[in-house]
């Protein structure tokens, strides 16, 4: 640390480096007896009873070396190990010592906040916050959610009130979006209605006006009219930046790329903003415009792996697959480098070339180890997704060998079992899970519904399914794994209802199917028949819903 690089230069022989160099040096309880001279020779002993666990000598010393010292770093390190300590007393007074040896210092100034927040009264939080300000009108108070959420409920209270009075007398406005993130944390949207109170007869500026808007998400189009409404700020880059966004988002392509192409033309850096328009031409099919915008960023290291990804899906989306492999293997960063090697896996499949893909694959997985399993799940899950099944299997073994027991790993292996009618094989799997975490609620609930499915072992079904519920009870998929489990034994009735809250949360084709099939067969074929269009309309080409009908049909 820098105390000890600038301070150990005048150590003498009774300090600890210079007697852990000698064959008898003591442990740490032994060095009581061995007082150094210098301040840095304190500091060193310091050092190593803390090094030694032994906290407690540590900060004994550094209260005594802070008192002695004009270096307010030494002090600042004595506040760190008695906030680590839990030392009340010893902080509030060595607090006192940093704030006299260094008047003008933030970082003090901040230490007292956290302390007085945890232990003082609010006047005294407010007299920092202000002080804080006097220092700087723009300080950023942002770092306050840091510890928020450990403060105790009445410690909250005190908290938010001094940050209240602070807000309500200045314009800061980190200060007013803290004070309306912690309000609508702790009552809904108290905070909102208090920010548009302060936000009253105040000159707004972007940043403030951004944060507003985005607190009427996910309604994009009252947060547009919010950003719309104001005439001095409506031609900011920043907003007409994220007006476009969510136009985009609002599919209204034309009037955020009309946007996006003037924000760009005033300011020509704006990096993220020519993504967001390469983007927006790409989901327009506008392929050559984007093109344009996107291979701007290929100078830029930020973005470089986004814009090859996205010109390797509109080489793709255009016939062009060899110049699509090529642009999908140089994307080198992030979550993207999985997505890259599967889509150009995924043409080396279509194209019969599967030792591409592997070699392809075990490239990535020597050049970005960290992400070895998920390449190893990417690459069987296009094996599986192009109806290579055996061959995903060989893959994961081949991945569980090298990373044995890995549930992701496993649970993938089951579902692909499963898919090859290898029932026993995806049990065991599954069952392997539940033997590292028994409470699983993911894989009880594919080994009950895989059991009510595909065997007749309803009531054990059942049960494992119940228990993923009780753990994930607003979970869709379980829900219609009951669903399923209930119409298996018979109970149409109670099964129905398990179906139409699942349904409610998300109308899936597979969801469709089952809840279809248990209408139908109770007799209300006209409404099975409307859910499973909208069944369709989640995946046109849903094999569970085209199965489902004709079997009813048949039968």
């Amino acid at each position: 640390m820098v105390v000890l690089f600038t301070l150990t230069g005048c150590q003498t022989l009774h300090t600890a480096t210079a007697l852990e160099q000698t064959n008898n040096f003591p442990k740490s309880k032994e060095l009581s007896s061995y007082e150094p001279i210098t301040t840095s020779g304190m500091i060193l002993l310091a050092e190593y009873n803390f090094a030694h666990d032994d906290t407690e000598s540590a900060l004994a010393v550094y209260r005594k070396v802070a008192f002695l010292s004009e270096n307010p770093e030494v002090t600042k390190r004595a506040v760190i190990l008695a906030r680590q300590s839990g030392a009340v007393e010893d902080s509030r007074v060595l607090l006192k010592r940093w704030r006299k040896l260094a008047p003008h210092s933030v970082d003090s100034l901040e230490a007292q906040l956290i302390f007085e927040a945890h232990h003082g009264k609010k006047e005294t939080i407010k007299k920092i916050l202000d002080e804080l300000l006097s220092k700087d009108a723009n300080y950023n108070y942002f770092w306050i959610s840091s510890f928020w959420t450990g403060l105790k409920d009445e410690r909250k209270v005190d908290l938010l009130n001094a940050l209240l009075l602070c807000a309500n007398g200045n314009n800061n406005d980190s200060l007013a979006m803290i004070v309306t993130e912690i309000q609508n944390r702790q009552l809904k949207e108290s905070g909102t209605e208090w920010l548009d109170q302060w936000m009253e007869n105040r000159n707004l500026t972007e940043g403030i006006l951004l944060f507003r808007a985005r607190l009427d998400l996910p309604d994009f189009k009252r947060a547009i009219q919010r950003l719309e409404q104001d005439i001095n700020l409506k031609d900011a880059l920043d907003i007409k930046a994220q007006l476009a966004r969510w136009y985009g988002l609002s599919h209204e392509l034309d009037r955020a790329r009309i946007l996006l192409d003037e924000v760009i033309e005033k300011d020509k850096s704006r990096f993220p903003d020519i993504l967001t328009l390469g983007l927006l031409e790409k989901q327009s099919n506008r392929f050559d415009a984007a093109e344009t915008q996107l291979k701007k960023l290929l100078a830029k290291e930020q973005f470089r792996a986004d814009a090859y990804y996205h010109l390797g899906e509109i080489a793709k989306k255009t016939d062009r697959p060899e110049l699509a492999i090529d642009r999908f293997l140089r994307v080198d960063r992030g979550e993207l480098i999985i997505e890259a090697r599967k889509q150009a896996g995924e043409i080396a499949i279509q194209q019969s070339r599967p030792s591409d893909s592997e070699r392809w694959f075990n490239e990535a997985r020597l050049l970005y180890p960290h992400l070895k399993k998920e390449l190893w799940l990417g690459e069987a899950q296009i094996h599986t997704e192009n109806q290579s099944t055996g061959v995903a299997i060989r893959i994961l073994n081949e991945a569980l060998e090298t990373m044995p027991d890995t549930i992701e790993l496993l649970y993938m292996r089951a579902l692909t079992f499963e898919q090859l009618n290898r029932i026993d094989a995806a049990e065991s799997d599954l069952r392997m899970i539940l033997a590292q975490n028994p409470t699983d609620p993911d894989a009880l609930n594919a080994l009950g519904y895989t059991l009510a499915d595909r065997t007749n072992r309803f009531d054990e079904a059942l049960e494992l399914i119940a228990q993923a519920l009780e753990a994930k009870p607003d979970s869709p998929a379980i829900l219609d794994s009951m669903g399923w489990v209930l119409y298996k034994l018979g109970q149409h009735k109670k099964a129905l209802t398990y179906f139409e809250q699942a349904w409610n949360l998300i109308q899936d084709h597979e969801i469709a199917a089952h809840y279809g099939e248990v209408l139908w067969i109770i007799g209300k074929r006209e409404k099975a028949r409307k859910i499973w269009e909208r069944g369709y309309e989640s995946k046109p080409e849903s094999e569970i819903i085209r199965a489902t009908i004709n079997r009813l049909q048949d039968s």
